[in-house]
């Protein structure tokens, strides 16, 4: 793709006023300021026409054109300037472009061509009079016979160039038709190109958009996604902390459950005592009584000692009764202890479920962006080397349509 030339004060000028212009215009309106053409628009719906197709001062209205006239390069006429279309324009340019007409034009050349032959023929009778007239004052025959083939030559020599000049042009016309064919169906080609490119740009432009729309959602996802993680990061923290009281109550349950096991391990060994201090005592009821009449005041005696053993082995059962319901307390404390042990850590393998989720999501909520993100950029990439592929193509079909007429001006002149 050529580079422009820089832009002049003037055609700065007229780039900032072309590219002030309101684009969309109104609808049913041509973009270019001044056209009096009505756009049609299609029943359907989609996207509104902005430019009538059609010559106005020498400039067609199209997508192309507008497009080149809001980045300055073509000029756009003012509006009633007078100029020409293509079918007039031509023929008003140089003299060596060609006609739109160019089998009429062959034929003139021809009829041109045969006037000249016909009057160079009606000269050889006058010119072989001469030949004679000359050839009798000399008086050398061989000489006049020999001067007068040659006239004949060089006739037959001028008429065959006539002829030849003849197919010449009409090959020429031919060949010029079917460059003008050609040019124009290149021309057209180029446009639609261009309008292609100018499609793609604004489908970019619209993909570059929701793009960028994707790309903000999936940066607000991924901050939810963070601050669930975090919330999720103090909750684990907050539980691993409970634990550990927990585990610590626990442990003091179960020291307190130590304690009481030694205490009715004491209290076993009190009741055993007491037992045989039992079995002592009915031994020695049982000499007491066989010594009742000698020791009555002795008896009186062991049956106080008894009441009082009896007294202290009711308090012994007492104390160990105490000791088995404190025993069974502490057993449904440590129960207790271990059942909400065993919801703390149900809790926590929960909270890690959703943590894990939570980072998986999130990480493919990232991957997902990223994924679109590069997806985006590619197609904008696509889309912008197309447009470029499509200027570049415009711009190689004018200068060859340049040449093409160039070569035909110069084949033209010659003619003449």
């Amino acid at each position: 793709m050529t580079t422009p030339p820089p832009e002049s004060p003037a055609s700065a000028d007229a780039v900032a006023e072309t590219a002030a212009w309101p684009d969309p215009p109104e609808r049913g309106r041509c973009w270019f300021r001044g056209c009096p053409n009505e756009v049609p628009q299609s029943a359907g719906g989609g996207r509104p026409k902005v430019v009538c197709e059609e010559w106005v001062d020498g400039l067609r209205h199209t997508r192309l054109n507008k497009s080149l006239a809001k980045r300055g390069r073509i000029t756009v006429p003012a509006p009633g300037s007078g100029g020409v279309g293509p079918s007039s324009g031509l023929a008003a340019q140089e003299s060596g472009e060609h006609s739109d007409k160019p089998v009429t034009a062959a034929r003139q050349t021809y009829g041109q061509v045969l006037a000249h032959v016909q009057a160079t023929l009606g000269t050889l009778p006058g010119l072989v009079e001469r030949l004679e007239v000359a050839a009798r004052t000399v008086a050398d025959q061989e000489q006049a016979a020999a001067e007068i083939a040659a006239v004949e030559r060089s006739s037959r020599a001028l008429v065959d160039a006539a002829e030849a000049d003849r197919d010449a042009a009409r090959a020429a016309a031919r060949a010029s038709a079917q460059e003008a064919e050609a040019a124009e169906a290149a021309r057209v080609a180029a446009e639609a190109v261009a309008e292609t490119a100018l499609e793609n740009e604004e489908t970019a432009d619209a993909a570059r958009v929701e793009a960028l729309a994707a790309q903000a959602a999936a940066e607000q996802v991924a901050g939810q996604q963070r601050q669930r993680a975090d919330d999720a990061e103090q909750t684990l923290v907050a539980v691993r902390r409970e634990l550990e009281r927990t585990g610590e109550r626990a442990a003091a349950f179960a020291a307190e459950l130590e304690q009481a096991r030694t205490r009715a391990e004491d209290l076993r060994g009190e009741l055993e005592r007491a037992k045989q201090e039992a079995a002592d005592l009915a031994a020695e009821r049982a000499r007491l009584v066989g010594e009742l009449d000698a020791a009555r005041a002795v008896l009186e005696e062991e049956r106080a000692a008894i009441g009082q053993v009896r007294t202290e082995l009711a308090t012994a059962t007492a104390k160990l009764g105490a000791a088995r319901d404190s025993a069974d307390r502490v057993r449904g404390e440590l129960e207790a202890a271990r059942g909400v042990v065993e919801e703390e850590r149900a809790v926590i393998g929960q909270v890690r479920t959703e943590l894990a989720t939570a980072t998986a999501q999130l990480e493919a909520a990232r991957r997902q962006s990223d994924a679109d993100r590069e997806h985006a950029a590619e197609r904008l990439a696509d889309q912008r080397a197309r447009a470029d592929d499509a200027v570049a193509a415009a711009e190689r079909l004018r200068t060859e349509l340049a040449e093409l007429r160039r070569e035909h001006a110069d084949t033209q002149a010659r003619e003449k």
